[in-house]
């Protein structure tokens, strides 16, 4: 028997070993098409659009716009879904993008020279491609909303395009193949005191419209006349004309009509027609007294809006007045050149936004859109020419969370015979877009998050912290036992009507193992807002970001849907920061403090904002003075710490916020969170560095602990000044909240390498500029508490068009860069370089520390094994794999420039690697063969066939499975994953037969149920016999 029990332990002990060894095998992670987007999502966003238009492709209506992000896109008018787009490099600024039937053109600008492309509006593709270098020395104003000095159009007779660039020339494009036809130097010595902003195309002449600057501080319009053919100079005209700026002209005509040019100088609004030296005037006095009424109490100066009408000759005049703003349709007589007013708009509050359109009839169709509320727009559609007003739509809004509309673009659908659809394209303060069609919202899109700075992973509450929704704690000294277990009784009670969903939905769950979506079962309160609980796995969690203007929640297992928004009006200048201050309790809502900079004439303050992080809105406790929801500082602070530590009143952790001064303030700053900071002041340092290619690092610590005092004083402790020439690139450090499982790592021969947990360590990487763009790459690793350097180690010959990247986590630090040949050596190999450090406390097997507290005090220094290897690809971003625990092998995330998700298990990143032949104790340890090449396996990236635009970040959190990491990577798009980097050992896989299981647990009761009494009543046979 006792053999028999010992072989049973010697299996039971070969099992436990065989699971353990799993978490270190790295496992194929290819994946079927069937699923692809099961556990993952990818949300794509364009940026927030500075040119839009209207255009009817095969497909049906779409929008072709051009963004902020550099981006050309098409989004289906249908659903706002991105139809095609083209990504341009992040330095590359667009210009101008316009349509004319099945294709689009667009002008930017990268690295000085002017880029020329012309797509096809179907699909995408590009069609042609030109570079033009620009000679003008005149610089493109990359400020301004779209470059003044570059403007475009299509040749009526369809033979090319016309491309002002630089604001001195103009050169003609053949639309089928893109070659040169003629340039024309319209401003041969390059002067700056003329600069042209427009071209019209007219028959057979080139209109080429500019402002001269005159000796009175004005500018006088120069007209250049072209032949459209050859592009010969026909004529100049400079109109007797003082135009304050660029503001006061505009250009309207053109194609079928001659075009013309409008300004306003002085008391007038003038009129010239191209060819001509004739100018029409209207004086402002007798328009704002007699012709239009509402122009009458005019409180400002008048803006003249192009309403980009093609050959039209119509535009608009805007004026604010005493009680809000009034606006004007004004048409040029394109036979007499005569100035009329079509239409006044009338009088109303607050600012409009006006776009235009031209229907089937060839009728002009103009929109107003204006804030009539808090919560609602009003949209009116007229058509001037008619004096009629063809509808009116009140549409919901919040300005709370979206703020104004700054944009809007009108569109007329022709489908119906009897009446006529209006379409609007709407762009908001907030970045975002929407699209209403007959006063009907369509659809939205969330563009604010193609601006994301910063994301947080907030967990869901569980679905038993009932006192969210009842008080209880809060009544239990006051309420009677029975009252209590009535109201539990009637919960419980409630809670039964989720029973109809609830059967059902556990039973798919179980047949098909996807807990992911489990996220409890649906209340009264769901109807309003999705569940806000947690599953059963922890897969779901609230994606909090951060953009400039705007924090936007998504629920990561509903494809990223967005559960709140909130929107932070114009005393906002950004938004740049926030902390998750607590975390969801029983009796106490998760919170969020986020962090904007506000603007002032005089100086500039932070502005703290507590907001309840499950619902977005303003959190403010009972206590309400030692906790406002909106609070100030009078300076933008060096540096905020979220603290280790809590208040006592509200459990919120302390923020500590370093000034100019260097003095601590704290917040929320009363008597309990400064005497909680009081306990952790003689153990807390800090450190500033200045920042990316700053030269120093400084060191402090708390000098005084006096709760009387608002704020802390602080001491320099030291400060490290890098040698001349060096310049800070990028820093790393230890997360203060991951997970280690083990102290050290376990050899083959069972001796063991503890790892070096320096908690206070920091890795920083410089360059020592040698030329140009070959620098010397410097790795320090400095202890913040002492001030020592530990490590430092230089790589030359480095590349430093490609930045470097760097990343820790426990006792790993890894960092990649670009290689101008082997390490120095040659010059004839380039390369992407990683390399990866692993921390030990000795360099001797079993070597430790005696101690059983870390000190930073103490003077050993880590041993540090390193090794490099060759990587197959550039990178923009790095991240590391967390789980619950940390014991699932680590696995690093690279977001490569090819726009996908690398993942490479810590074992191919491994400095113990053997370059010789495997021993036992290697294999036993299951070490990997060096090689200097990293495995370029397509299995391996996460992102499968995805193209994730622009990514700049990527951040894990660590499920409630200790399998799993919550992966998301962001920039211009936005992509969720689980990632499993020693697959799912805690979960039965999909493919696990659970029928088989049941059908044997079945067979077993049934086979008990059987034999049960036959043993039995064979027992009492033989007490008998």
């Amino acid at each position: 028997m006792a053999i028999i029990q010992r072989r049973n332990l010697r299996n039971f002990s070969s099992l436990y070993i065989l699971l353990f060894l799993s978490l270190f095998v790295q496992h194929g992670k290819g994946l079927y098409e069937n699923e692809a987007g099961v556990i993952d999502w990818h949300q794509k966003y364009v940026g927030t659009p500075r040119i839009s238009l209207f255009h009817r492709t095969s497909r049906g209506v779409s929008i072709l716009t051009a963004t902020d992000r550099n981006v050309i896109a098409s989004l289906s008018a249908h659903n706002g879904n991105v139809e095609w787009r083209q990504v341009f490099e992040e330095s590359e600024r667009i210009f101008t993008f316009i349509s004319h039937e099945t294709n689009a053109l667009s002008v930017s600008n990268r690295d000085g020279s002017n880029m020329i492309r012309l797509w096809d509006v179907d699909s995408g593709s590009l069609i042609w491609e030109q570079k033009v270098a620009e000679k003008t020395g005149k610089s493109n104003d990359n400020s301004s909303e779209t470059n003044s000095t570059v403007d475009a159009i299509f040749a009526t007779d369809k033979s090319g395009v016309f491309i002002l660039l630089d604001g001195a020339s103009v050169t003609k494009f053949s639309i089928r193949d893109g070659k040169q036809l003629w340039k024309a130097i319209i401003d041969e010595n390059s002067s700056k005191t003329i600069t042209f902003t427009r071209i019209v195309h007219y028959g057979a002449a080139l209109q080429v419209v500019g402002l001269k600057t005159t000796n009175n501080k004005s500018y006088a319009i120069e007209v250049v006349t072209l032949d459209a053919t050859i592009g010969d100079t026909l004529r100049k005209n400079t109109l007797v004309s003082k135009v304050a700026s660029l503001n006061d002209i505009i250009v309207i005509g053109g194609e079928s009509n001659n075009g013309f040019v409008v300004w306003k100088e002085g008391p007038h609004m003038r009129v010239n027609r191209f060819g001509t030296v004739e100018i029409d005037e209207a004086p402002l006095e007798a328009l704002y007294g007699n012709v239009i009424p509402s122009f009458k109490d005019a409180n400002g100066p008048l803006e003249l809006i192009n309403l980009n009408l093609g050959s039209r000759t119509e535009f608009l005049a805007q004026i604010k007045t005493t009680h809000g703003s009034s606006a004007a349709v004004f048409k040029v007589d394109p036979e007499g050149g005569r100035l009329a007013v079509l239409y006044d708009l009338e009088e109303r509050p607050g600012k409009s936004i006006y776009s235009a359109v031209v229907d089937k009839t060839n009728s002009l169709i103009v929109s107003r859109s204006r804030r009539e509320s808090e919560e609602s727009i009003k949209i009116e559609i007229v058509a001037p020419a008619s004096r009629r007003v063809l509808a009116i739509h009140s549409i919901s809004h919040s300005l709370k969370t979206s703020g104004c509309i700054q944009k809007s673009i009108l569109d007329v659908d022709n489908k119906q015979k009897e009446k006529l659809s209006y379409q609007i394209f709407m762009v908001s303060q907030d970045q975002s877009v929407y699209f209403w069609q007959d006063g009907r919202f369509v659809w939205k899109r969330e563009e604010s998050l193609a601006h994301a700075i910063q994301v947080e992973f907030l967990d869901f509450p569980e679905r038993k912290l009932w006192s969210q929704d009842i008080d209880e704690l809060e009544e239990a000294e006051t309420t009677t036992p029975l009252a209590r277990y009535i109201r539990r009784l009637k919960t419980h009670i409630y809670q039964l009507q989720d029973l109809p969903f609830y059967i059902p939905t556990y039973i798919k769950h179980f047949v098909t193992g996807d807990y992911s979506s489990f996220a409890g079962t649906p209340s009264s309160d769901d109807r309003k807002v999705k569940s806000l609980y947690r599953d059963t796995f922890g897969f779901r969690k609230l994606l909090i970001f951060v953009t400039p203007k705007k924090l936007v929640a998504l629920d990561t297992a509903n494809k990223g849907d967005v559960v709140w928004s909130r929107y932070f009006d114009h005393s906002i200048k950004e938004l740049y920061q926030i902390f998750i201050v607590r975390t969801a309790f029983i009796k106490y809502p998760p919170a969020l403090v986020a962090l904007g900079v506000e603007y002032k004439a005089e100086s500039s303050t932070l502005r703290l904002f507590r907001i309840n992080a499950l619902t977005g809105e303003d959190f403010t406790p009972d206590n309400g003075a030692d906790f406002p929801a909106d609070y100030s500082f009078p300076f933008i602070p060096k540096q905020v710490y979220k603290l280790p530590i809590e208040e006592p009143e509200e459990r919120t952790h302390i923020l500590a916020l370093v000034d100019e001064a260097l003095k601590i303030h704290l917040y929320p700053n009363y008597s309990g969170a400064r005497k909680a900071f009081a306990q952790l002041a003689p153990s807390f340092y800090f450190s500033l560095v200045d920042m990316i290619n700053g030269k120093s690092l400084s060191g402090y610590r708390i000098s005084n602990t006096s709760v009387q005092e608002e704020s802390f004083e602080s001491a320099k402790l030291w400060k490290i000044n890098f040698p001349e020439g060096e310049l800070i690139k990028a820093i790393s450090e230890r997360s203060p909240y991951e997970k280690v499982a083990s102290l050290g790592r376990v050899l083959g021969d069972r001796s063991v390498l503890y790892k070096y947990l320096n908690p206070h360590l920091i890795s920083v990487a410089t360059y020592t500029n040698t030329s140009q763009d070959i620098s010397t790459l410097n790795i320090y690793l400095i202890d913040v508490v002492k001030g020592s350097i530990l490590y430092q180690t230089s790589h030359e010959n480095v590349g430093t068009i490609y930045p470097v990247h760097i990343i820790q986590i426990e006792n790993y630090i890894l960092y990649h860069f670009w290689i101008e040949g082997e390490f120095g050596k040659s010059t004839t190999e380039k390369g992407y370089v990683v390399v990866i450090y692993d921390l030990y406390e000795g360099a001797n097997k079993d070597e430790r520390v005696d101690s059983s507290v870390f000190s930073s005090f103490a003077h050993e220094r880590p041993h540090v094994s390193a090794q490099a290897f060759i990587f197959p690809y550039g990178v923009n971003a790095l991240g590391v794999t967390t789980t619950k625990h940390g014991v699932a092998t680590r696995e690093f995330l690279f977001a490569l420039k090819t726009d996908q998700v690398f993942g490479l298990s810590k074992r191919f990143l491994d400095p113990r690697r053997p370059t010789a032949a495997l021993t036992a104790d290697d294999k036993e340890e299951m070490l990997i063969p060096y090689e200097p090449v990293l495995p370029d396996n397509k299995k391996f990236i996460l992102s499968y066939n995805l193209t994730i635009a622009g990514i700049r970040h990527i951040v894990t959190s660590p499920a409630l499975l200790e399998s799993t990491s919550l992966v998301v990577a962001y920039g211009l798009d936005i992509w969720f994953t689980r990632e499993a980097p020693s697959k799912t050992f805690d979960v039965l896989s999909e493919d696990f037969s659970k029928g088989t299981l049941l059908a044997t647990i079945a067979g077993l009761v049934l086979g008990i149920a059987i034999t049960g009494p036959m043993v039995r009543r064979k027992n009492v046979n033989s007490r008998w016999y």
